[in-house]
């Protein structure tokens, strides 16, 4: 699994909204073993959510090279 640290900003993996949450998020706080992580808005940061982990990925390709249809990618910085 992916490891999610504080301060990582990430996109989604179509270019789009998912679901309910925002295109663009950025890591508040994630506790190693919770099932959800708290991150903000990056284009309005007084909006938090929680959102499932299983959500966040390193990068926007799978292991077998097709793209991911949903859940965030890490912008590398």
């Amino acid at each position: 699994m992916h490891r999610v640290e504080s301060k990582q900003t990430y996109t989604t993996c179509r270019g789009g909204a998912t679901s309910v949450y925002p295109e663009t998020v950025v890591v508040d706080e994630y506790e190693p073993g919770n099932r959800s992580v708290r991150v903000h808005n990056a284009d309005q940061p007084g909006l938090q959510y929680d959102i499932p982990v299983s959500y966040f990925h390193e990068t926007v390709q799978t292991r077998q090279g097709t793209r991911r249809k949903t859940g965030y990618y890490l912008i590398p910085s």
